[in-house]
């Protein structure tokens, strides 16, 4: 599923600055503030309306959704 880690990948990167040491994987982009809340809601709703699913609310609430590495997985299971 090459195909979401790429579009996570250059999401993030096309969006915000990440400095190239960054582990992007490990990269809790909302603690580090590279995005705000109203930024998720726009990142969840790209990553819905790309794949074509929609994320439970426990989805929504979980840490894993806050993580690059973990976000890649979750979105991963959901379009398998």
């Amino acid at each position: 599923m090459a195909k979401v880690e790429e579009f996570i990948l250059k999401y993030i990167q096309k969006n915000y600055t990440v400095s190239e040491d960054t582990n992007v994987y490990t990269l809790n982009y909302i603690e580090q503030g590279y995005i705000d809340s109203l930024g998720l809601v726009k990142f969840i709703i790209e990553l819905e309306d790309e794949f074509g699913f929609e994320f439970s609310d426990d989805e929504l609430n979980s840490p894993s959704i806050k993580i690059v590495g973990e976000l890649i997985k979750l979105v991963e299971r959901k379009i398998a």
